[in-house]
C-alpha cells in the first residue's frame, strides 16, 4: 500500500483520491477490452511475456501481504469474519522458486488481531521482525526464528485500541528502530464520521513507554480522509525519516518529513510543486533520498530526489504506463522500489477509473507494471495477463530473480470478497529465461 487499507478490508487508506471529495479519478469510462500480452524487451536482452499464477490456499483470505526486507519471510493478515477480525501469520519464501513455506502461508500463527492492528515488518541489525496490535490494543513485537516459529513479546507502550496503520522502520545494520501509527479520535477507521481528527504518533523501540506526537490533523466532514491518510504516512526505507501528507495553503496535498537523524527533528515541508501527492513511498539509496507518489489520482507517478539537507525534493522522472489495456487508467499507487543487480526499479498498480477510491482500487479492472527507476533509457513492462481487479503489488527479491505478488478480489465488496494471492514473473532475473 500499497492499498491494503482502511475501513473495509485494508484499514490504512494508503492511496486515497480525496481529502474531502475535492479531487478524484477521472469520470468512469466503459469497461476496457483486455489487451493481448505482448512480449517486450527485458533488461537482459531477452523478451518478456506476462506470466502469473495463484499461490496459497484458494479458500483463504490473504490480506496485507508484506515481505521482510531481508527476503526471508512473508507477513500477512488472514481476515476471518465480516467484523474485520483475523490472524497475523508469517511464513518462509523459497528464494529460488518464490514458493511459500509452507504452501498455504500458515507457518507461524503470531496473534489474533483486526484489520486496524494487523502487523507490518521491520528490519534492524538482528534481522527481520514485525509489529502489530492484538484486539485489546496491546502492541506486540515478533521476531521470526524460522518459517514456522517466532518469538513474541508485548511492548510496554500503553494499550490503545484506536491505533491503526502500525509500521516499523527498515534500518539494516542498525540497532533499534521506531514504530509509527495513526490514532483515531473516538472510533476505528480513517473515514469514520465520528472522528473529527486523526493523529500521527510514534515510539522508539529502545524507549517504547514514551509516545511521541508528530501532528494532529482535522478530518473532513462525511467520509473524507485527512491529508496524512491520503498522502499516507510512511518510514523512508533505509532511514528513520517519516513522510506524510498535509494540505498546503494553496489547497494541494503536499509532503512533510520528520527526519529523526537530525539533532532537533521537526516536521518540514519537502514538496511544494503542483499536483496532489498520493501514497508517497520514500527510499534512502545511493546517498540520496527518493520519494515516489502518485499524482492527482491519475495513472502517473512522480519520482523526486534530493541530497539530505536540501530544503525540497526536485522532480527527477515521471512514470506513466506506456500502453495500458485500460480505456481510462487512473490512480497510480503502491509504488514499491526494488533493488536488483545494482539497478533500481519500481512496481506499481493502476486501475480503471470509477466512482471513488473503493470502486477504483478494489472493484475495477487493473494492471501491475514494473518500471526502471532513474535509469537511461527508461523501460516498462506489464506484469499481469488479465484485467481482473488487482491490488497490493508486493515485490519479492529472490536469489536470482524478482517476483511481484498481488491480490485479486473475487466478490461484490471487500468484506464479502475472497482475496486470492497471485505471483507474477518479472524480467528481472539472472538465471536465463
Amino acid at each position: 500500500m500499497k492499498t491494503r487499507r482502511a475501513l473495509l478490508l485494508f484499514p490504512l487508506l494508503l492511496s486515497v483520491p480525496a481529502l474531502s471529495g475535492r479531487f478524484s479519478p477521472p469520470p468512469e469510462a466503459p469497461s476496457p477490452t483486455p489487451a493481448a500480452a505482448t512480449p517486450t524487451a527485458s533488461p537482459l536482452g531477452a523478451t518478456f511475456t506476462p506470466r502469473t499464477v495463484m499461490v496459497g490456499d484458494p479458500a483463504v483470505n490473504y490480506a496485507n501481504v508484506e515481505f521482510t526486507a531481508d527476503g526471508q519471510y512473508m507477513v500477512w493478515f488472514e481476515l476471518t469474519d465480516r467484523q474485520g477480525n483475523g490472524i497475523v501469520w508469517h511464513c518462509g519464501v523459497d528464494p529460488h522458486t518464490g514458493d511459500l513455506i509452507p504452501a498455504d502461508g500458515k507457518g507461524f500463527r503470531a496473534f489474533e488481531s483486526t484489520i486496524y492492528g494487523r502487523a507490518n515488518p521491520g528490519l534492524d541489525a538482528d534481522g527481520a521482525y514485525y509489529v502489530g496490535a492484538d484486539r485489546a490494543g496491546i502492541l506486540l513485537f515478533v521476531r521470526p526464528t524460522g518459517p514456522t516459529s517466532g518469538e513474541i513479546r508485548p511492548l510496554p507502550t500503553p494499550p490503545d485500541a484506536l491505533r491503526r496503520a502500525i509500521y516499523p522502520t527498515v534500518l539494516p545494520g542498525q540497532a533499534g528502530g521506531y514504530v509509527f501509527w495513526i490514532r483515531d479520535e473516538t472510533a476505528p477507521g480513517a473515514t469514520n464520521p465520528r472522528n473529527h481528527w486523526v493523529e500521527l504518533q510514534y515510539i522508539a523501540l529502545d524507549a517504547p513507554e514514551q509516545i511521541h506526537i508528530v501532528e494532529r490533523q482535522s478530518r473532513p466532514p462525511g467520509f473524507g480522509f485527512a491529508p496524512l491518510d491520503a498522502g499516507f504516512a510512511r518510514w523512508m526505507k533505509g532511514k528513520p525519516a517519516l513522510t506524510y501528507g498535509f494540505q498546503a495553503e494553496d489547497g494541494t496535498l503536499q509532503v512533510r518529513m520528520l527526519d529523526l537523524t537530525l539533532p532537533n527533528p521537526l516536521p518540514q515541508a519537502v514538496t511544494d510543486d503542483p499536483g496532489d501527492k498520493v501514497d508517497p513511498y520514500g527510499w534512502f539509496w545511493n546517498g540520496q533520498e527518493i520519494l515516489i507518489p502518485g499524482i492527482d489520482a491519475q495513472a502517473r507517478l512522480h519520482v523526486y530526489t534530493r541530497v539530505p539537507g536540501e530544503p525540497r525534493f526536485t522532480l527527477a522522472e515521471t512514470i506513466v504506463p506506456p500502453a495500458s489495456g485500460l480505456s481510462q487508467p487512473a490512480l497510480a499507487q503502491s509504488a514499491e522500489p526494488i533493488l536488483f543487480g545494482g539497478q533500481a526499479y519500481v512496481a506499481y498498480q493502476i486501475n480503471q477509473a470509477g466512482r471513488n477510491f473503493w470502486d477504483v482500487t478494489f472493484g475495477k479492472p487493473g494492471e501491475i507494471w514494473l518500471a526502471t527507476l532513474l535509469q537511461s533509457p527508461p523501460q516498462q513492462w506489464l506484469l499481469t495477463d488479465s484485467l481482473t481487479a488487482k491490488a497490493e503489488p508486493e515485490p519479492f527479491v529472490g536469489a536470482t530473480r524478482v517476483w511481484v505478488f498481488y491480490n485479486v478480489a473475487e466478490g461484490s465488496n471487500a468484506l464479502d470478497a475472497l482475496w486470492h494471492l497471485y505471483r507474477a514473473e518479472t524480467p528481472l532475473r539472472q538465471d536465463g529465461p
